[in-house]
């Protein structure tokens, strides 16, 4: 009887249900369902891939086939990133990982917002420190807004950490984690982007809130008219310079020069008695990003507008409050 009354709802209703689920492992499942399932699951053009773990290439995965090589590439990035924090001896070329994102997505037909929610954050920070960014991207980074502070609530009187791990040496470092972060999460969907023509929205998240990337529709026009910004690449790479940095190996899509447009203050308090240690805001907007006639003014208004469009809640009042502050202005070239 069940199957009756499904069988009187017309396909566009199912489809309008299919896309309010949109968690691809649970499409994947109602597939199953009936063949008249099977045949509508794949127009879906609204969907969530939620990965639950980073497993290697050689672990069996009990849900999807498609995941696994996913989350094998995901290993690949993470394992990079943590490297970065804490960095290893560059030995040899690692291994590439053999499959892309698209091998979870190829039974879809016509995706057109898509999110991916990854496991954890990429960035390994000392105890008590936190970053929030938000990245968007075309053909190569757009803008970034980056949110650091040492802690988070009411505290007692002892607390500590009003220069943020350091002072400007290490904001800069974690500044530089944060792109290099958004820029690899980047290149990972860089296949996602290309193969799915009717895609207009497409976001890379992690369940912990630290970052986000994101590529709306003049984005993805702009990596598919300019072929993809030409790729990601694939090199040793030194953070810190002199001779005294820190090597490693990664994919990514190349950071552009930037400025970076910084705000400091030791210490926020917020409403409902959140207090902020060594709290610092960073807009990171390519260096011809704004128009080489824009006044300092009007580059200011829009690093404001960027900002207080990344985050809600207590990070956005922090936001609001660090606009007021005293700006620094820094570039760094590509990298």
């Amino acid at each position: 009887m069940t199957s009756d009354h499904f069988d009187r709802l017309p396909d566009p209703l199912l489809l309008l249900i299919f896309n309010s689920t949109s968690d691809i492992k649970t499409l994947i499942r109602c597939r199953a369902v009936s063949r008249r399932f099977n045949a509508l699951v794949p127009q879906s053009d609204s969907l969530v891939l939620r990965v639950d773990r980073v497993i290697s290439p050689s672990e069996p995965d009990d849900d999807d086939e498609g995941e696994s090589f996913f989350l094998a590439l995901l290993r690949s990035v993470f394992k990079s990133l943590h490297e970065l924090v804490s960095p290893k001896p560059c030995q040899g070329h690692p291994a590439r990982p053999q499959n892309s994102p698209t091998r979870i997505l190829r039974g879809f037909e016509r995706i057109r917002e898509l999110e991916i929610e990854l496991p954890t954050g990429d960035l390994k920070l000392e105890k008590g420190a936190s970053i929030r960014w938000r990245a968007e991207f075309g053909k190569t980074l757009k803008s970034c807004v980056i949110l650091g502070f040492r802690s988070v609530g009411g505290g007692g009187e002892n607390d500590t950490g009003t220069n943020l791990g350091g002072g400007l040496k290490m904001r800069v470092v974690w500044t530089i984690s944060a792109l290099i972060a958004a820029s690899a999460r980047h290149y990972m969907v860089k296949e996602v982007a290309t193969a799915h023509g009717e895609l207009r929205r497409l976001v890379v998240r992690d369940r912990e809130g630290e970052g986000t990337v994101v590529m709306d529709e003049g984005g993805l026009r702009e990596w598919r008219e300019e072929g993809g910004g030409g790729g990601g690449e694939e090199e040793d790479v030194e953070v810190g310079g002199g001779g005294g940095g820190v090597w490693w190996r990664n994919n990514r899509t190349p950071v552009p020069a930037v400025r970076m447009r910084m705000r400091h203050e030791a210490r926020l308090e917020l409403g409902g008695g959140v207090r902020m240690e060594g709290a610092t805001l960073v807009v990171v907007r390519p260096v011809d990003g704004g128009g080489s006639e824009a006044t300092s003014e009007e580059e200011q208004g829009r690093d404001a507008e960027l900002a207080c469009g990344a985050f809600g809640g207590a990070y956005g009042e922090a936001v609001e409050r660090l606009l007021k502050s005293r700006s620094y202005l820094l570039e760094m070239n590509s990298f």
